[in-house]
């Protein structure tokens, strides 16, 4: 809703697009890498394998002599669109790393353990430049995310008001755009504008926050405005650019809002994908 580049400060609305990650030990002769990922995802950055091997280090445990990880990846998140993909999974990769080394005999880690190891990979990789986490805490515990992504916390977690609707339309455009190819440089200049958007959406004026922080995205990346009018006039209650974009995401209170403008983009963006999810509600910390 409200990127955390230009300010520190992020709000993420978690939606329901579903990434898993399932990790194996398995005898080194078997694969032909020490972490070997399987399944549909692009990694140009190795995240998964800097959450592998930072998960390993937080636990002061050691690679497993003569022996692989298989990492098997379900991801229904598109890529470098600004959906959360990056973070989705390399919540769910430390996850699993966390449920695989640590039995009975010890304390589990916390959500703030995971979520921290998880932002601080990303940022080692190169996937993120701030760590990304809002992103992290709404994909893991669902639900609206204020924080403070330079230090890693949470400043207010709840469930997104009903008025807003809980169906969501993402239009995914052809090209993509790498985090790695941002510079934070360039969002400061809009520093004040960011924290009035997250001011705007603390006061639960998530309209107002999701535009302005689309007008930002789109003065720094060129990005057309036009999906997010089209939305509005189609009767979207609240529609902005997601993350760093260029994907647009649009709340509905009606399916027949919901039909509106899904014509209407497909009219307007015959190239691009439409998604249909719904957003999630808080999970308790």
């Amino acid at each position: 809703m409200v990127s955390g580049f230009a300010s520190g400060k992020g709000v993420t609305i978690g939606t329901d697009l579903s990434c898993t990650v399932a990790v194996h030990v398995v005898p080194k002769n078997e694969v032909d890498a020490r972490i070997k990922v399987v399944g549909k995802a692009d990694d140009p950055h190795r995240l998964i394998e800097t959450c592998v091997r930072k998960s390993l280090r937080k636990l002061k445990v050691k690679f497993p002599n003569n022996s692989s990880f298989l990492v098997h990846i379900d991801s229904k998140i598109p890529t470098a669109v600004g959906l959360k993909s990056s973070s989705s999974v390399s919540v769910a990769t430390v996850k699993a790393i966390f449920d695989l080394f640590v039995g009975k005999e010890k304390k589990p880690p916390s959500i703030q353990q995971i979520l921290k190891t998880s932002c601080e990979a990303s940022i080692e990789s190169g996937a993120s430049l701030t760590g990304a986490f809002d992103d992290a805490v709404a994909g893991y515990l669902g639900g609206l995310v204020f924080s403070d992504n330079l230090k890693f916390k949470l400043l207010s977690h709840r469930s997104l008001d009903d008025k807003w609707g809980s169906t969501v339309k993402v239009l995914v455009p052809a090209h993509t755009k790498l985090t790695s190819s941002l510079r934070l440089s360039d969002y400061y200049a809009y520093k004040d504008q960011s924290l009035e958007a997250i001011d705007f959406a603390r006061s639960g004026v998530i309209v107002q926050a999701m535009l302005l922080n689309s007008v930002i995205h789109s003065l720094i990346h060129r990005y057309s405005l036009q999906p997010l009018v089209s939305s509005i006039e189609e009767g979207a209650s609240a529609s902005g650019i997601s993350g760093k974009g260029p994907a647009t995401a649009a709340l509905y209170p009606t399916s027949k809002a919901a039909q509106r403008i899904e014509r209407r983009w497909t009219e307007e963006n015959p190239e691009c994908q439409i998604i249909t999810t719904t957003v999630t509600k808080a999970i308790a910390a």
